[in-house]
């Protein structure tokens, strides 16, 4: 056996030992919790939810789940400088989604959402559903 047939052999072999998370072939399911209300934080959502496409391209199934304080993230009159953000990973397949509890309790309009932001119930027990569905929360 030359050099490269082993090289390739231990490539191929140590490709099937990696966590399905790291294979970019493999898909993965990543949920950013929004919590709070931190401009410089929601960047870092962005740009981790940026850096997830760039990995996992059409194999990642990403969602964001903004409640608590976190909902003024999806409102597109506190934070419409980032509306072309939203709007380009939606177009990626990105799932925006807002808590109705804390759209109720910071006065938050379903018309002051997003186009396409999605309403559940309760944030909390959305963020909680979707751990038990495999979802790999990712918090910032």
């Amino acid at each position: 056996m030359n050099r490269r047939d082993f090289l390739l052999g231990t490539t191929g072999a140590l490709a099937l030992l990696l966590p399905a998370t790291v294979r970019s072939e493999d898909s993965v399911k990543i949920l950013f919790p929004v919590t709070f209300k931190d401009r410089k934080r929601w960047k870092k959502v962005f740009l981790r939810i940026r850096g997830s496409i760039n990995i996992w391209g059409a194999g990642a199934d990403i969602e964001v789940i903004a409640y608590d304080e976190g909902i003024a993230f999806l409102d597109r009159f506190e934070n419409g400088e980032f509306a072309e953000r939203i709007e380009n990973l939606m177009l990626y397949g990105v799932k925006f989604k807002a808590c109705r509890v804390a759209m109720k309790m910071f006065e938050v309009s379903e018309d002051s959402l997003f186009e396409g932001v999605e309403t559940v119930r309760s944030g909390f027990e959305y963020h909680v559903l979707k751990v038990k569905e495999g979802y790999i929360p990712i918090y910032l």
